[in-house]
């Protein structure tokens, strides 16, 4: 995606009709004192020229885009010699910022994404490293080394929830809404279990429970 970024907006400094006209960017810059001495990426600049090194070579500042993020602000520069013959304000021009500009927007966006997606990933990870130690020391001795035990003989099976049947389950022990001889037992349990414990603990169940079967699929297909 960067790639391409880079090159349509490379074309834009290399192309005939519009070769005194460039874009630059930067994203998540964390101050407006230090942007203009920072190298921006894309266009002529090329992650090597700041604003003010464009400047000395020849380039002025057209126009400007600055948006916030939750890390800094993102900026977009449309910069052009003083030499330039064709007007920013041009059809042909115009169509070729609001293309480059909705490129780099999406590319933030995509990136925002990604970091958003890859935080979750180390959320669940992290989730079901202490969901294991959580299920190992405070619910395994009932539920069984799978979960696959009825406690108590009242309860399902835990490895036959869903996420979102566990939660409920927890979430009415804590609320005083199970009414069965365990509810004294289980309830210290449920307040001491958090959301993302609750989904480190079926993260974990989950993981070793398919760890079984695909061993006993493996142990029946090759016996």
């Amino acid at each position: 995606m960067k790639k391409a970024i880079l090159s349509t907006i490379l074309l834009l400094g290399s192309t005939s009709l519009l070769a005194d006209t460039t874009m630059c960017f930067k994203e998540n810059h964390k101050s407006m004192s230090t942007i203009e001495n920072t190298p921006l990426d894309g266009g002529v600049c090329n992650s090597k020229f700041s604003i003010n090194d464009m400047k000395t070579k020849g380039w002025n500042v057209d126009d400007i885009k600055i948006s916030t993020t939750a890390t800094g602000m993102n900026f977009i520069y449309i910069l052009k010699t003083a030499t330039s013959s064709a007007p920013t304000t041009s059809s042909n021009f115009v169509g070729n910022q609001a293309q480059m500009e909705a490129n780099i927007l999406a590319k933030l966006e995509k990136k925002k994404q990604d970091e958003i997606k890859a935080k979750e990933i180390e959320e669940i990870k992290e989730a079901a490293i202490d969901g294991e130690n959580t299920y190992k020391n405070k619910c395994q001795a009932c539920h069984g080394v799978n979960g696959e035990k009825n406690a108590y003989n009242t309860s399902r099976p835990l490895k036959d929830l869903s996420v979102e049947d566990m939660s409920q389950a927890i979430k009415d022990y804590k609320n005083g809404r199970v009414d069965s001889q365990n509810a004294i037992l289980m309830t210290p349990y449920a307040n001491y279990l958090n959301d993302n414990l609750i989904k480190g603990v079926h993260g974990y169940l989950n993981k070793i429970n398919n760890k079984k079967i695909k061993r006993r699929v493996f142990t029946l297909f090759f016996a």
